[in-house]
């Protein structure tokens, strides 16, 4: 708390003004608010106070209530109505204000808010909160403010799968306000609600946007790279451009350059039922034998199912093997592992997609 004494005088509102300023952050609308607060406030004092010889004035900051500032001087006699501050002008532009009249001592008072307080009681718990919500709904900044801290802390368990930081943590608190807005005491306490909330909208960001299989973030970043040169050479050439074209544009090596491309197709998943765009057959379509009638539905069924029943990581080979018509190099380039390995795991998952479509064959 600052403190500082002067001498009951028009001329003393300039100094007061000057002392809130330098012990106070305010932005440029609330300085103009206590420039005016405390100025009604020295006038005041001259206007009940004329013989006394000095007033003190006090600032003090709180990241609850935020900057308080105080005029205090003697005063014998009945409070006048009037006493302290105009009524008017202090309703309208304070945050809170008040009067404290003790022996011969009148203090008058005046808060406004500052950057990052949060207007609420720290001692008011979450449910209290919650009850007053329905009157107030500018509780729920407060709310918000309280669990940021649990937002961010779930964003950061998604980073590295493609989504930028800042959309992650966007994203996060975005889900901790609907949470608040849904929650309701049934449901327990809010942190564990919101928890589930976030953690939901992260895995359908994830879904809608990130990579549907683990790529390196080596070649994450490369992808990224690559796929903003060759946007920004297609507005400017008006055509899309060679992958020699990107390759020279960021100083990368052509095979670098096509190996980005094909791996950006890891960025989304496809359904087993999309046709490719070489072929023009599905994926079911191309696991069976050519000399085969076309696949019931039944059967398509059958091979969805099996393919759901295989190991994480043998699902995605399948995928980017004859969903996206992918060499097996490029495969182990993507997921970071030896050609001979993807072929091992081919192998091994076409053979237990035989067992599982036909188990009478094992």
């Amino acid at each position: 708390m600052a403190s500082l004494v002067l001498p009951v005088d028009p001329t003393s509102a300039l100094t007061a003004r000057r002392f809130v300023r330098a012990n106070s952050k305010l932005d440029s609308i609330r300085h103009t608010e206590a420039d005016l607060l405390v100025t009604e406030l020295v006038a005041n004092v001259v206007r009940h106070s004329p013989s006394s010889p000095e007033f003190r004035v006090e600032v003090a900051s709180s990241e609850i209530n935020g900057l308080k500032v105080s005029v205090a001087h003697s005063y014998s006699g009945t409070l006048p109505t009037e006493a302290g501050i105009g009524h008017t002008l202090v309703e309208r532009i304070s945050r809170t204000w008040g009067i404290n009249h003790e022996g011969e001592m009148l203090e008058v008072w005046f808060t406004v808010r500052t950057p990052g307080t949060s207007g609420v009681d720290v001692d008011i718990d979450d449910a209290e909160l919650f009850q007053a919500l329905a009157e107030n709904p500018d509780l729920s900044a407060e709310l918000l403010r309280r669990h940021s801290d649990l937002a961010s802390s779930i964003a950061r368990r998604y980073r590295g799968k493609g989504i930028e930081d800042e959309d992650l943590e966007q994203v996060a608190q975005m889900a901790l306000l609907k949470a608040i807005q849904r929650f309701d005491e049934s449901a327990g306490s809010l942190r564990p609600f919101a928890a589930v909330t976030i953690s939901g909208e992260m895995k359908k960001l994830l879904r809608d946007k990130g990579w549907s299989v683990r790529v390196p973030r080596s070649l994450q970043e490369r992808v990224l790279e690559v796929n903003y040169v060759r946007s920004e050479l297609t507005q400017r050439l008006g055509r899309a451009p060679e992958p020699s074209e990107i390759a020279e544009r960021i100083d990368l090596d052509l095979e670098d350059v096509k190996t980005a491309l094909e791996a950006g197709k890891a960025y989304t998943s496809g359904s087993i039922d999309r046709p490719s765009p070489e072929t023009g057959l599905t994926l079911l379509e191309r696991m069976q034998d050519p000399n085969d009638a076309l696949w019931s539905i039944e059967d398509r069924l059958a091979m969805g199912d099996a393919i759901a029943r295989l190991p994480e990581r043998q699902q995605q080979i399948v995928h980017l093997r004859f969903n996206e018509d992918m060499t097996q190099s490029e495969i182990a380039e993507i997921l970071g592992i030896s050609q001979m390995h993807v072929s091992r795991l081919l192998l091994a998952a076409t053979e237990e997609l035989r067992i599982l479509l036909d188990p009478s064959d094992s």
